[in-house]
């Protein structure tokens, strides 16, 4: 049986971290999606005005030192891409590059520009001109149409399957040697006529005049051009806006609004640090964040699971 957590955080900053020390403490199961190695607070070389450290810490081994903690009570760790969060299923799906995980609640706490922004050439200009970033919101006007999606994951497979009662050929690249999802998953698209599995494989670029006409992708060291009439984008370029948009009310910049008790417009969802629209981001108020966040997702599921 598939595995439901308590509480999914996404981000393993400050703010994620501290919310996962007091949801696990609280003996609820927590699982911490982040990118290892990243982050304002990974890169930072000197912390000197965290309160408990005199002489000062570097934010890698601030930040370790929290993971251990984290880590004391339970809490799972996923190094992967988030893509984005289904608001619209009982428990939450989270969304991944590598698998798609369900939870009670989610905090997001991505940090600032963590997460999306950097877009691939083309993949702008022409957003809902055959760049997509769902399948299944867009797969009814790809009839009869060549189509290409590009990422790894359940996410991609299983967008993939959704086109196949749709398009008349799918295209899935990934930058790995093998297509990483389940083994179900694989063997359905596997033995479907229409798909083709390509790995190995970068997009470099998006073409077309009025719609999206080309693909040019990398495989190897050999740079390709495929007639596509839409790319559905699984790689983590969302910007905050295209990310939480049906999520949260974001503020002119993009940035999360919540109440004070970090709660988003959407129940169950919380939103702490540095994505949260505010004046001041430092540690300190990130970890503020994150006790908060953590100590309302506690009531929360409590408060649930007695209906």
């Amino acid at each position: 049986m598939e595995k439901v957590y308590d509480l999914v955080i996404v981000g393993g900053g400050p703010a994620g971290l501290t919310s996962a020390i007091y949801a696990g403490r609280s003996n609820l199961s927590v699982l911490v999606i982040e990118k290892e190695n990243v982050g304002s607070l990974h890169m930072a070389h000197l912390v000197e005005n965290y309160p408990g450290f005199p002489v000062g810490i570097s934010g890698k081994g601030l930040q370790l030192e929290m993971k251990k903690q984290a880590l004391k009570f339970k809490t799972e760790f996923l190094n992967a891409t988030f893509l984005g969060i289904d608001i619209y299923s009982n428990p939450k799906i989270v969304k991944t590059d590598k698998i798609n995980v369900k939870g009670k609640a989610v905090i997001i706490a991505t940090g600032t520009g963590k997460f999306g922004g950097k877009k691939i050439a083309g993949e702008k200009e022409f957003l809902g001109r055959g760049v997509s970033y769902c399948a299944t919101c867009d797969g009814a006007f790809t009839r009869n149409m060549t189509v290409s999606l590009f990422g790894q994951g359940d996410e991609v497979a299983e967008e993939a399957l959704f086109l196949t009662k749709y398009s008349k050929e799918i295209l899935i690249f990934t930058k790995d040697e093998n297509l990483q999802c389940r083994e179900d998953l694989f063997n359905v698209l596997s033995g479907n006529e229409k798909v083709k599995i390509i790995t190995n494989a970068e997009l470099q670029e998006l073409k077309g005049s009025e719609y999206l006409d080309f693909a040019v992708v990398k495989i190897g060291e050999e740079i390709k051009e495929y007639p596509v009439q839409y790319a559905f984008m699984y790689l983590g370029t969302k910007n905050l806006s295209e990310l939480y948009g049906e999520v949260a009310d974001l503020d002119e910049e993009g940035y999360i609004i919540t109440d004070e008790n970090m709660a988003t417009r959407t129940e169950g969802i919380f939103a702490a640090g540095d994505v949260r629209s505010r004046k001041i981001r430092q540690v300190t108020t990130a970890v503020s964040d994150g006790t908060i966040a953590g100590m309302e997702v506690i009531k929360y599921i409590l408060m649930n699971n007695k209906k």
